[in-house]
């Protein structure tokens, strides 16, 4: 299930045909906006969490090399959790 979709932020207009219509021309911006918004709070969330239960830091440690940042990103994309992917993607994103 999609938790944001371009369809949110259509509104109805009237238009004949979608070729004809310019009413919703930002509901993809919109959209993509929001899409983002979401994200990034989980990722926050997410971050804050492993911070306050478990203690984690050490994300701007300037000896946590970058191809270590890269194998644990992909070890998450194994396990599957995109936040936590994201997070780590941040990170070595962060590097650059």
């Amino acid at each position: 299930m999609m938790r944001v979709s371009v369809d949110h932020f259509r509104k109805p207009c009237g238009c004949r045909s979608a070729g004809e219509c310019s009413c919703n021309a930002t509901a993809e911006f919109d959209a993509l906006d929001q899409l983002v918004d979401r994200f990034a709070a989980a990722m926050k969330s997410k971050l804050r969490l492993a911070a306050m239960e478990r203690g984690k830091s050490g994300w701007d440690d300037p000896n946590w090399h970058p191809e270590a940042i890269r194998l644990a990103l992909f070890d998450h994309v194994a396990k599957g959790d995109a936040v936590d992917v994201a997070n780590f993607a941040a990170f070595l994103w962060n590097r650059s």
